[in-house]
Order: C-alpha cells, then sequence, then structure tokens
C-alpha cells in the first residue's frame, strides 16, 4: 500500500513530478540508475492519473526532479561540469575554420524578431526559410547564425510540448547551441572522444544524422550530441570508435538529411549518460532552468568564451 500522503498527491490530476520528490525518497533510491528509478515510479503509479504520463517521461530528467524535490542535489555530476566549461572558455573555438571567434556572426532570435525564418523551417517550407535566413545574414554581414542555449522559442506551441513532468507548463526552450553555416561545413573535433552513437534518424524535424561522443575531463566524463548532421558523417563511425582531437570529423548537413531544417549544427552537452540518447530532449521546459543547467550546460563559453 502506498502511503497516505503519496496516495493523495497521486490522486491530484496535474501533479508535477517534482512534488513527489520529498515523500519518493523514503519510498526507493533516488541515487539509484535512472531506469531503475522510473521503473519503480510506475510501478508506484500503476493505475493512478499519473501512470499514463511515467511511460513517456525521460529517465534521467525523472530522475533530476524527484531528487531536486527531495532535497538533494539533482545533477551529482553537473557542478563538476559546469566548472570545468567555465575554465575552458574558448577552449573549443577551432570547432569551425578559422576559428569560430573570428568569422563574423550574429545571434538569430529565433524567439523574438527571426521568428519568421524558425517559423518557415519548422513548417519544412525550405525555400521561404532560406531566402529569410539569407537576407537577414547579408544585413547583418555575418557568415555564423547562433541559435541560443534556452532560448525561448514560439514554434514549439503544439500539444507535442506539453510537459509530462508538469502539465502546467510546456518545452518551448532550447537546450543546445544552435550554429547556423552552410551545408557541408566541416566541424572539428575540440578534444578527445569516443562514439557512444552514430544514427540516422531519416524523420522530418529530427536530427537527421547525429553523433553522440563520450569525453573524459579532470575525473569525470561529460557526453556531447552533434545533430543534424550529413547521413555521410553519421555513417563515417561507429560506437567505440575513437576520434582524436582535431580531426575533421563530421559535416552539417543539407535540409534532405538533417531532418528539414536550415543546415545548422545542434551542439548539446550532457552531465549524465543516457541509457538511450534518442531519449535526451533537444527542448525542455522553462521552468526547469536550474535543472538544465546542470544536465545539459551551456556549451557557448567553451566556443565563445
Amino acid at each position: 500500500m502506498k502511503p497516505d500522503a503519496i496516495e493523495t498527491l497521486l490522486a491530484e490530476k496535474g501533479i508535477s513530478l517534482r512534488a513527489l520528490g520529498p515523500l519518493l525518497a523514503g519510498e526507493f533510491d533516488l541515487s539509484a540508475p535512472a531506469n531503475d528509478v522510473l521503473a519503480r515510479l510506475a510501478e508506484l503509479t500503476k493505475g493512478t492519473s499519473l501512470e499514463a504520463r511515467v511511460v513517456c517521461m525521460d529517465p534521467v530528467v525523472a530522475r533530476a526532479l524527484l531528487r531536486q524535490g527531495a532535497g538533494l542535489e539533482p545533477v551529482p555530476a553537473g557542478a563538476a561540469l559546469r566548472n570545468w566549461i567555465t575554465a575552458n572558455a574558448g577552449a573549443w573555438h577551432g570547432i569551425l575554420a578559422p576559428s569560430a571567434r573570428e568569422i563574423p556572426s550574429v545571434e538569430l532570435e529565433l524567439g523574438g524578431s527571426v521568428s519568421d525564418i524558425a517559423a518557415a523551417s519548422a513548417a519544412q517550407d525550405r525555400k521561404t526559410a532560406q531566402r529569410l535566413y539569407d537576407a537577414y545574414m547579408a544585413r547583418e554581414g555575418a557568415r555564423i547564425g547562433i541559435g541560443t542555449w534556452h532560448e525561448y522559442r514560439t514554434v514549439y506551441s503544439t500539444d507535442n510540448y506539453i510537459s509530462v513532468f508538469d502539465p502546467a507548463v510546456r518545452r518551448d526552450h532550447h537546450l543546445g547551441l544552435d550554429l547556423f553555416c552552410d551545408a557541408g561545413t566541416p566541424l572539428i573535433l575540440p578534444m578527445d572522444g569516443e562514439v557512444v552513437d552514430a544514427r540516422i534518424i531519416d524523420v522530418r524535424l529530427d536530427y537527421g544524422g547525429v553523433l553522440v561522443l563520450e569525453h573524459a575531463f579532470d575525473d569525470g566524463k561529460f557526453w556531447s550530441l552533434w545533430g543534424h548532421l550529413s547521413f555521410a558523417s553519421a555513417r563515417r563511425w561507429k560506437p567505440r570508435d575513437r576520434i582524436a582531437a582535431g580531426t575533421a570529423f563530421c559535416e552539417m548537413g543539407d535540409f534532405e538529411e538533417n531532418g528539414w531544417w536550415l543546415p545548422h549544427l545542434h551542439l548539446q552537452l550532457s552531465a549524465e549518460k543516457y541509457p538511450d540518447f534518442t531519449m535526451m530532449p533537444g527542448v525542455g521546459e522553462g521552468a526547469f532552468l536550474d535543472i538544465w543547467d546542470d544536465l545539459f550546460p551551456d556549451p557557448t563559453p567553451l566556443i565563445f568564451g
């Protein structure tokens, strides 16, 4: 039987997962692997209003929210990775050649002044998206467009983006860094890495070609996701391949191969290794910024710092 307090909370239709944290801390080990925590949560919520939502939950995010609600550090490895990023500001500027810091760039306010570009791209209107983007970049005299980390974007407006963790909020904030360049632009690995995943997700508005790498830093590890690549980039590598820093290891994909978006790189860091990186969200809830800051820290300082 569930304790009365948990029973009461589970009876609430719109209960947020974070609100369960204080009570669930005594029910099971929140330091267990994320899949185990989610399995226990599924058992506990069976037959309740939360059951259907739990089935759709990302286990890594679910555990972080439960830990935060229980007063624990949401992502134990998060602070160390953020500190490492701060200490290594600018170390990844060579991701492009010449240095990303030397190429004229401009921030694309995809949730604001240039939301028409984002809307055309999300509508898979290639001609309009490219025309608007080219005109804007010409006016700004820029060659790199930057889609910022944690930017609010209006294109995430359908019911598909209502949060399963808290139905009162939606997933409408970007969790990676976007670098918009010409299709075929080579990307140079800024530090040694081992391939964890290399695949093609040939679904419109998904990643297209995608690579996930594992990196060692100080006494820990972190993971980098490189999305919207060419198909050839994903086919070039396989899990457990080691890639040396300085290798031109992938290229930005064109519309037909990158999920039908304007050509760009989606770069996202993770402090946690996912059981399945296809579950790692590229957009998240603005209400969970404190979680995202630890789990998917901003890579911008590494490149432009």
